[in-house]
């Protein structure tokens, strides 16, 4: 399915909610965010997709830490990486994104702060440390 197949499908609410997996959220935000302007590329999102979990009756499922988390990688993604054109490139480059157990945001959260109450409802910064940018830091830090 073309990305706008896709996007047409979504909006319009023809993907039943069993068949929209991790991937499918994960094109679906790298689709909205082809557009230069961040706020306005994640703000369709999020307007779209809490109509989706509506209409599909997944309200109670909606995590607005993972959200974020997620819509800011892939802008970051898009905006700092050789910029490939077709989703597959993407995807094909950012794998780590589309895993479906979500090792990445697991790895820069405590469990009890990724599946709290909270974390669903406003987004959270992240509680643990980056290894590898913590490592940089120290780095940078040395050469002072």
């Amino acid at each position: 399915m073309s990305d706008a197949e896709f996007l047409a499908a979504f909006e319009g609410l023809a993907i039943p909610g069993n068949e929209f997996r991790h991937g499918d959220h994960v094109r679906l935000a790298w689709i909205y965010l082809q557009d230069p302007d961040f706020a306005a590329g994640a703000s369709r999102f999020c307007e779209k997709f809490r109509l989706f979990v509506r209409h599909i009756g997944a309200e109670s499922k909606y995590h607005e830490t993972i959200t974020w988390f997620y819509l800011a990688t892939v802008f970051e993604r898009i905006h700092t990486r050789t910029r490939p054109g077709s989703w597959d490139a993407f995807a094909e480059a950012n794998v780590d994104l589309l895993d479906s157990e979500m090792g990445m945001i697991r790895a820069r959260y405590r469990n009890e702060t990724l599946f709290s109450p909270l974390a669903r409802k406003v987004f959270l910064l992240p509680d643990l440390a980056d290894e590898g940018a913590l490592r940089e830091t120290e780095r940078g830090a040395c050469r002072r």
